[in-house]
């Protein structure tokens, strides 16, 4: 079982990027004083100043050594610092090595694999609970497909459709979808893992009081890793990103060309061009909606839909992340090792958690 490590700190590593002063003012926001960490000393103490003199610590995940003692103390640490393919293995194995229960916000659903096979063995051995993807990618969805597989009975397939609208992107969320463009989708086909080209497959959708139905392309989600823990009898699962009608025909045609680009100097261009734009959305990030639906079959076809909704993706990552780590702290955890976020928590608990940030969910038949 996880342990329970009250009254011990919060890190919160990548404090300084868009994703992490968001959960620092949430931790705030709830009278927390987590302990700021991050790679750049001089942005560590301007925004620890702006918080009322908080600890910082300083360390960079490109450079393992500079980690050693740096989550000395800590119950948990939250790590917002992408791409997490990059820089995200170096700060699990510190944490784990440190004693702390971890977290954090990535997209990256090859990180999510990566950790799992390459660290939920120690997590476990030490009674630490680690979980990838704590975050508006992928909890809500994570936790919408458990809930909807075991309320039908015989489900063979899943297919989870994430849609937002108007949304701006920070430079870090920028960043990993370039490092996760990369490489395949993983799907899962006949019960195994596959690798697929992304935007390979398209399905529609039609979400509650909407009255058209939506197309999706396929890419990779986390949830797509945890279906078979959350039913044993799935044998088919993909997720899919919603874009308008046009670009679902033209996207599978401009992957293929783009993705070789990015190993070329096209990808560090890329890069740059990130570096010089705007930091983050700005504040009418706060209006714009998104849905997420999990939608779940029999081998018949009958089965059922779950349907998450909200808005502000960044702020509910933010909510996500810190009730992630209170529970953490609180021994709250179901399970030791790397686990998705409906293996490590209770799914209703964590949707519960939004519902007065306005988030609403509700399970339909199909």
């Amino acid at each position: 079982m996880p342990n329970a490590i009250p009254n011990r700190a919060i890190v919160l590593f990548g404090a300084t990027g868009f994703t992490g002063r968001l959960v620092l003012a949430e931790a705030r926001r709830r009278g927390l004083s987590p302990v700021l960490a991050g790679r750049n000393e001089a942005a560590l103490k301007e925004l620890a100043e702006s918080a009322g003199g908080a600890e910082i610590r300083v360390g960079d995940p490109e450079r393992a050594a500079s980690l050693e003692g740096i989550f000395e103390g800590a119950g948990v640490v939250i790590n917002c610092t992408g791409p997490f393919l990059r820089l995200g293995e170096p700060v699990l194995a510190a944490a784990i090595a440190q004693g702390a229960h971890y977290l954090d916000t990535t997209g990256e659903q090859e990180w999510i694999r990566r950790a799992v096979e390459r660290h939920s063995a120690e997590a476990e051995r030490r009674g630490l609970t680690a979980v990838p993807a704590h975050a508006f990618e992928y909890a809500p969805g994570d936790c919408a497909a458990r809930i909807a597989i075991e309320s039908t009975p015989g489900a063979v397939s899943l297919e989870v459709f994430n849609r937002a609208e108007g949304f701006g992107t920070s430079r870090g969320t920028k960043k990993s979808a370039l490092e996760a463009m990369r490489l395949p989708t993983l799907s899962l086909v006949a019960g195994e893992l596959v690798a697929e080209r992304t935007a390979a497959h398209r399905a529609t959708v039609r979400f509650p009081d909407d009255e058209r139905h939506r197309v999706g392309i396929s890419f990779g989600g986390g949830e797509v890793l945890s279906a078979r823990r959350h039913g044993a009898m799935i044998r088919e699962a993909r997720t899919y990103l919603v874009v308008p009608e046009a670009a679902a025909f033209v996207l599978p045609t401009l992957t293929r060309i783009a993705i070789p680009l990015l190993d070329t100097p096209v990808g560090a261009w890329l890069e740059r061009r990130i570096d010089a734009g705007s930091f983050g959305p700005g504040p009418e990030r706060e209006r714009q909606p998104w849905w997420i639906q999990a939608r779940v079959r029999t081998s018949s076809g009958a089965g059922r839909r779950l349907t998450v909704s909200g808005r502000d993706i960044y702020g509910v990552t933010a909510v996500i992340a810190v009730s992630g780590a209170c529970a953490l702290l609180e021994g709250r955890a179901l399970r030791a090792g790397v686990v998705s976020s409906a293996q490590a928590f209770d799914p209703r608990s964590v949707l519960a958690e939004l519902e007065p940030h306005g988030a609403t969910w509700r399970e339909d038949p199909l």
